[in-house]
């Protein structure tokens, strides 16, 4: 079987063809003869070229008849020739510069035109690729849909009951919502953690389950600050949305750190002096912990600095703290996630462009368990009727789909009384074998 050159092994060999001794030394004879002011028919030096690769230790054998280019006579030829091979070193230097350069030059061009040409022959196929593959994740988001459809969809209700919640929340004032910054803050957290659901469920349904759980990840944090914030004084609701001046200022100073900034003018120095402005005075107002991460929670608890896990410990969701390391691993460049997948379980090495429609049920649990949650928390402080049934239908949905995951949990692993009672018939049945044959 002929085999198949990849462009580097056709490049080497070009190169090398082109570097080669029978290439090089009639440039450099002929470069030598200019050098020496001879007149050198093509043909004169491409013999003489033939002659000195194929000679013998020092035994030059060149078929001329003088009188010729080399000379009138045959002693008039030996010099000749003798000049030739002595400026063959600075020739040969010359040569192989000229013949780097154009290689320099030749082989950028030449990769251009072969991308080209390659870029021209994907895009011929790539319809026909882009099918398969759009038939791939229609397969598999029709997998997704047999497997934990009816979790998913009851999730998504949930995620509209608790938004519900949240509007009457802030429309009775009652509890958190009592508090003005507080009530603020907590509306728009939980409208963002609403879309943040409405995304890990798009995820979900389509089979995408690592993106699921690094979104959940996203849900856990708002989902802890919501909690937080309920807990703490209106002033901490205050600190936390001017943090926004803190954060912003920060990303701002990266940027120009870093050369990426957009173009600066007038307006944009005004607007940055301002930023800085404002940061200060909040420093001054809350203390030099404001202006540091979560700088709002550490002013709020009097401590010098704040992480997020002790945010989480303080509202008492240590009992997501796994589901968060493992979505963290989602997110971040780790070897676990490099060579594990959620949707192939723990331990298997996904190698599959299109990964199966397992582990949607993980981000669907911790979402499920984040809300109902942030939710029970919100209600402690109320004793509105409205919001405490309202608690109720988020807790009985929660519910239903840890349920409904268990449900096709079994379903996808066999453990199925159907399955349970083929299995003791087939058992049954082995049973009886072995008692004739005893027999």
């Amino acid at each position: 079987m002929k085999k198949i050159l990849s462009i580097q092994e056709t490049l080497d060999r070009c190169v090398a063809q082109a570097t080669s001794r029978e290439q090089l030394l009639p440039m450099a004879l002929a470069r030598a003869a200019k050098r020496r002011n001879i007149s050198l028919p093509e043909h004169d030096i491409q013999r003489l070229a033939a002659a000195l690769l194929n000679a013998e230790g020092e035994e030059i054998q060149l078929d001329v008849n003088p009188p010729c280019a080399f000379g009138d006579n045959e002693k008039e030829v030996q010099t000749t020739v003798q000049g030739l091979i002595d400026e063959l070193g600075e020739s040969i230097t010359d040569v192989l510069g000229n013949v780097a350069e154009a290689i320099s030059q030749a082989v950028p061009n030449a990769l251009a035109s072969v991308a080209e040409f390659i870029g021209d022959r994907i895009s011929e196929q790539a319809l026909e690729h882009s099918l398969h593959l759009r038939k791939a994740h229609s397969e598999r988001a029709e997998t997704v849909q047999r497997m934990w459809g009816k979790a998913i969809e009851q999730l998504d209700l949930l995620r509209h009951i608790v938004l519900e919640w949240n509007h009457a929340a802030a429309l009775h004032r009652k509890g958190a919502y009592a508090k003005p910054n507080t009530a603020f803050a907590l509306s728009k957290l939980v409208a963002r953690a609403y879309e943040v659901v409405g995304e890990i469920i798009t995820l979900a349904r389509s089979g995408y389950a690592d993106g699921a759980l690094a979104r959940w990840r996203s849900l856990h944090e708002i989902c802890v600050i919501t909690m937080f914030l309920a807990m703490r004084s209106d002033r901490c609701a205050q600190m936390y949305l001017s943090h926004h001046w803190v954060e912003e200022l920060r990303l701002l100073d990266v940027d120009r750190a870093s050369g990426t900034a957009r173009a600066v003018n007038a307006h944009s120095d005004r607007y940055i002096h301002d930023l800085r402005k404002q940061k200060d005075a909040l420093v001054a107002k809350f203390g030099t912990a404001f202006a540091k991460d979560y700088g709002w929670a550490s002013v709020e608890l009097g401590r010098a600095k704040i992480t997020f896990r002790d945010l989480e410990s303080n509202v008492g969701l240590e009992t997501l703290r796994r589901g968060y390391q493992q979505a963290n691993s989602t997110v971040h460049g780790g070897a676990l996630a490099t060579l594990t997948r959620v949707s192939v379980g723990p331990g298997s090495v996904d190698g599959a462009v299109i990964p199966p429609a397992y582990g949607c049920e993980v981000a669907a649990n911790y979402t499920t368990a984040s809300l109902s949650m942030m939710i029970a928390e919100l209600c402690l402080e109320t004793e509105n009727a409205d919001l405490l049934t309202m608690n109720m239908v988020i807790n009985n949905s929660a519910s239903k789909i840890r349920e409904l995951i268990r449900k096709a949990q079994k379903k996808a692993s066999g453990d199925t009384p159907r399955a349970r009672i083929l299995m003791l018939k087939a058992a049954q049945r082995e049973s009886r074998r072995k008692s004739r044959r005893a027999i």
